[in-house]
């Protein structure tokens, strides 16, 4: 009885150490919880305080938002084609091609021989025209012949008549043999233009059995073989003129007015980069189009060493002549990131202001600005990295964007 009862006893310490100790491990562990909390807390609010103390006056460097004379730029895209471009297509179908003489990318001055057909048949019928020409002339002098000997006859039988050696009957006889041998040699002479008419055509035809090149150039494409059958709806070669090129541009309504024919053009191509080709403005269409309110023109340009060839693109810039614009300083200007938006900060009470703006055509290290400032508004150039909308600055230099229009 007595054991039994110290062994309850034992057992109600041994839960009472337990409980003692579990309390004392809670103890610890919120007394830590708690240490870390402030330390951290302590931790984050010297951190604040050391920022807003960095934070709290930002030195930068500024300068004005002036008018300033900008050289109007329009710039534009197209591609390059050349001057002239010509399909040669034969003007005689069905004829079997016999030789091709030139070959794609061969050069071709306006003349050269390009190809010849089979000819064996028209030279035939050439011949046979020939001999039909050479028979008629033959008939004509022989008509002329006749007509000679009976003009004289006729002459000496009207003498005989008026002597009354012969009689009315005689002179009406050779009269009406005269006529008939006048008739007989207008005859023979229209057999003679006939014949000659058919040779002509013959040999204008016999001329189109040779294809020759219609403008210098190059051979852009050949579209037929040696051997094979021609027809007129299908050319036998491309000819594009590289010597000169055009661009076609469309321009807008708003820009159309400040073109003008003869307007020197910077184009450049990305085949010779930092490289500027010139060109003229040298054709400018005189109406605009009702559904896209663009107008066409067209950039000639020299070619003469064929460094350019159509089919490049090319950039275009063309100098419309300057401008009042209200600019700043190119370096003043913050893109809002993931957009094309820009904005600045302007100081004004020695705060930094951010001022969404809309930009034009930049030049140099001045960019204009459409909307969002006004004139001699103080734009950050330095230090707005560390701005924000708000912030303290102080002003450590001042300069101006450009120089002021007059």
């Amino acid at each position: 009885m007595r054991r039994a009862a110290k062994e309850v006893i034992v057992l109600e310490d041994k839960v009472a150490l337990k409980s003692k100790t579990g309390i004392i491990i809670a103890f610890i562990l919120i007394f830590l919880f708690v240490g870390f909390a402030a330390f951290n807390y302590v931790r984050q609010s010297e951190k604040e305080k050391i920022t807003v103390n960095k934070m709290e006056t930002v030195p930068v460097q500024v300068a004005e938002a002036r008018l300033t004379n900008l050289q109007q730029v329009l710039e534009l895209t197209g591609e390059i084609k050349p001057a002239a471009v010509v399909d040669v297509h034969p003007k005689i179908g069905g004829e079997i091609i016999e030789k091709i003489y030139v070959e794609t990318g061969d050069y071709v001055k306006k003349g050269d021989l390009i190809a010849v057909l089979e000819d064996d048949v028209i030279k035939a019928q050439l011949e046979e025209a020939t001999a039909g020409l050479a028979a008629a002339e033959a008939g004509l002098r022989q008509s002329e012949a006749n007509l000679e000997l009976l003009e004289k006859d006729r002459l000496r039988v009207e003498n005989l008549y008026q002597a009354n050696a012969v009689s009315k009957q005689e002179l009406d006889h050779i009269n009406a043999q005269y006529k008939a041998a006048v008739e007989s040699k207008k005859l023979a002479g229209a057999q003679v233009e006939k014949a000659k008419a058919v040779l002509n055509q013959l040999q204008v035809l016999y001329r189109e059995y040779s294809i020759y090149a219609p403008i210098s150039g190059f051979v852009a494409a050949r579209y037929v073989e040696q051997g094979n059958r021609t027809d007129t709806a299908k050319p036998v070669i491309r000819i594009s003129r590289e010597d000169e090129l055009k661009i076609i541009c469309s321009v807008t309504e708003k820009d159309f007015p400040h073109l003008k024919k003869g307007m020197e053009a910077e184009i450049t191509v990305d085949a010779f980069p930092g490289k500027v080709f010139k060109g003229v403005v040298s054709v400018i269409s005189p109406t605009i189009d009702p559904a896209t309110r663009t107008a066409g023109i067209e950039i000639h340009i020299p070619n003469k060493e064929y460094k350019l060839r159509s089919g490049m693109f090319a950039h275009i810039k063309l100098y419309l002549g300057e401008r009042k614009a209200l600019a700043v300083p190119t370096e003043s200007l913050n893109k809002m990131p993931g957009t094309g938006s820009y904005f600045v900060y302007i100081v004004k009470d020695n705060k930094a202001i951010l001022k969404n703006v809309k930009t034009g055509i930049s030049q140099g290290n001045i960019t204009e600005i459409t909307d969002g400032l006004t004139e001699k508004d103080l734009v950050v150039t330095r230090g707005q990295n560390r701005l924000y909308d708000g912030a303290r600055v102080s002003i450590e230099e001042r300069g101006a964007a450009g120089s002021e229009a007059s």
